[in-house]
């Protein structure tokens, strides 16, 4: 076998068309393949609208499985399974199987817009740790990665409460409306211009959450004051999620959600 050396393997390229010697597109910084795959990716947006934090396994949710080269994952109303293709920043699905439960519309209509974008979708990018599935520059879907932290030690502030009847209850001053939940068991609330004690049951497994105030100082705090939409969240309490860093609590017989933030150490 005749070796050509480097250098004029390097001529040869220049004397080349120079298409044929152009470095390829490679793919944008942090799109490593193996970064994408084996991950529980949870669905946020899909078709320019948001997707609203749903407990556990009822957020849609995806994950490619790179052994088995299969998507497998939840839309919104039935399980899914697929096959894809991913090639550095390209990927494809082939065509996806359901389960085939009957569910509300609500539902359904956000599970035909999973599958109708899961179709669509020709690349990705992550940005800002979010996978984006892509055709062309539209963003088909956004999905963020599940996190597993601990709801102990931060103190959180409550930023919303949105009930099923699309009743939203935002707090002016999130600062003023906290949580903190301690190892030992314990709970510190603020409501307002009251201070608040209890005890918190926490099933990290489970995700389950069962919040008692059995103390509390009682300043009249005004009219205005959301104290009593605060408290009577907090004793619906049922189940907990983390997404995006924030703390979610799902309320009891699914009658509403509260979303908080980590309130920043001053």
């Amino acid at each position: 076998m005749i070796r050509i050396p480097a250098i004029v393997g390097s001529v040869m390229c220049i004397l080349m068309l120079p298409v044929s010697c152009m470095k390829r597109d490679m793919p944008p910084s942090g799109t490593e393949t193996a970064g994408i795959e084996g991950i529980r990716w949870h669905l946020t947006e899909v078709g320019g609208s948001p997707v609203s934090p749903m407990a556990g396994d009822k957020q849609p949710h995806m994950l490619l499985d790179r052994k088995q080269n299969q998507a497998t994952g939840f839309g919104g109303c039935n399980n899914f399974f697929g096959s894809y293709e991913l090639d550095g920043s390209l990927l494809t699905f082939g065509p996806v199987g359901s389960t085939r439960m009957a569910c509300p519309d609500p539902e359904t209509e956000l599970e035909t817009n999973v599958f109708n974008a899961l179709e669509r979708t020709r690349k990705w990018k992550q940005s800002d740790g979010d996978l984006l599935l892509l055709n062309g520059d539209a963003v088909l879907a956004r999905f963020s990665r599940e996190t597993y932290m601990g709801i102990t030690g931060p103190v959180w502030q409550w930023t919303q409460t949105l009930y099923n009847d699309d009743r939203r209850v935002v707090p002016e001053h999130p600062e003023h409306y906290t949580v903190w939940f301690q190892e030992d068991g314990t709970v510190s609330v603020k409501a307002d211009c009251n201070v608040k004690g209890g005890t918190v049951s926490i099933s990290p497994g489970e995700k389950t959450l069962s919040i008692e105030i059995t103390q509390s100082t009682m300043a009249f705090c005004g009219e205005g004051s959301l104290e009593e939409d605060f408290v009577k969240g907090l004793s619906a309490a049922a189940i907990y999620f983390i997404r995006n860093n924030d703390l979610y609590i799902d309320l009891k017989y699914d009658s509403g959600t509260m979303r908080f933030s980590k309130q920043q150490e001053k």
